[in-house]
């Protein structure tokens, strides 16, 4: 709409459902996609030794922490 910042939207790969053995072919997979914009990479542990595999870029990184900066500073004094 006019009069609206564009916001970009954040694309973190996430990939659910992982089992174990297969950890180190999804993160290297996911290291040949993004390159050398890999940031930072979280895997959590599920149910029935399943994984999620968390990949953030750089400039994915610092968007979400710029969005979760402004959300505390709107949400300051409200409550």
């Amino acid at each position: 709409m006019p009069g609206e910042a564009n916001v970009a939207e954040i694309l973190t790969e996430k990939i659910d459902g992982i089992p174990l053995y297969l950890i180190s072919t999804t993160i290297a997979g996911q290291i040949r996609k993004k390159r050398e914009s890999v940031f930072q990479i979280k895997v959590e542990r599920k149910f029935f030794h399943s994984y999620t595999i968390i990949v953030e870029t750089h400039d994915e990184y610092a968007l979400r922490v710029n969005q979760e900066a402004l959300a505390h500073v709107e949400g300051e004094g409200h409550g």
